[in-house]
């Protein structure tokens, strides 16, 4: 009986100190193509019924993640001593806190992920851990490939990286990516979004004399996108094109300056949120807040 009433006392604990933090996680998606940014939504509720301070102990981050590849692949963060700034988290009170999974771990491969917010409690010496989220990391259909070289006066000059064009279709809509990688080493520059794709339609693809591709895609009836992608994989913007009268495409000139032609510049497209880091950036150790 004694022994019964014990591992009631270790049950009881167990769920008392799961109980004290709320942790949930969520991504816009199950499916992401390879390289495209990964972003996870971390929830942290505080259920304690006072103050805490979550932070860092010895041996232990507190806000980190649980990554499996495949069945039973455990996946590590790009930098094992990563370090996160204290949170303090006033009682009944929750922080968001959205990171890219690809900066912090290699979730690049082709496979199926499982993955969960791990989130370390001091107080309670234990992890609080979010419900499973499954990522599949998938491809597209390339649509188009160049490989060029860097031009000198660039960070790896007299490299060669292939740009290629790929349409994705995600759950909303059939999606025009651009991927950027180095042809020896296959190093990953980045794959990003370019916007809606007309099912059907051709992107066109230039570049300029600085080898900056200027993809040209359709997005809409009479609506085009313009993306500029630097050759070291770096965002250099979008512009909305419309064409009512016919169809609209780019154009190299003899001076090397690219032109469209056949539509008038709508509006600047909305910038996004981050900057697209230098090649010469590293994951960074801090998770942003």
């Amino acid at each position: 009986m004694k022994h019964f009433l014990y591992l009631c006392v270790l049950f009881a604990a167990a769920i008392n100190a799961h109980a004290q933090l709320d942790v949930h996680i969520d991504l816009k998606r199950h499916i992401f193509i390879r390289g495209e940014p990964v972003a996870a939504t971390v929830y942290i509720r505080n259920l304690s019924g006072h103050d805490i301070t979550l932070k860092d102990a010895p041996g232990h981050q507190w806000f980190g993640f649980e990554i499996t590849r495949g069945s039973d692949s455990p996946v590590a963060p790009h930098k094992a001593d990563y370090k996160n700034d204290p949170l303090t988290i006033l009682a009944g009170d929750s922080v968001t806190r959205t990171v890219d999974l690809l900066k912090l771990y290699p979730v690049d491969e082709f496979a199926t992920y499982k993955l969960r917010a791990a989130i370390y409690f001091e107080e309670a010496k234990k992890y609080m851990t979010s419900e499973n989220f499954n990522v599949d990391i998938s491809d597209g259909r390339k649509v188009w490939s160049q490989t060029v070289g860097v031009p000198n006066g660039k960070e790896e000059a007299g490299q060669y990286h292939s740009m290629t064009l790929i349409s994705f279709q995600t759950p909303t809509a059939l999606t025009l990516y651009v991927r950027v990688e180095d042809v020896a080493t296959g190093t990953l520059f980045g794959t990003y979004p370019l916007g809606r794709l007309i099912s059907g339609s051709t992107p066109i693809a230039e570049f300029d004399n600085e080898n900056t591709l200027h993809a040209f895609h359709m997005t809409g009836p009479n609506q085009y996108m313009l993306s500029k992608i630097g050759v070291n994989g770096e965002w250099l913007g979008q512009s909305i094109w419309n064409a009512p009268k016919g169809r609209a495409t780019v154009r190299k000139k003899p001076d090397g300056t690219m032109v469209v032609v056949g539509a008038s510049r709508e509006k600047p497209a909305a910038a996004q949120t981050q900057p697209v880091p230098k090649i010469s950036d590293r994951p960074p150790i801090l998770p942003p807040q």
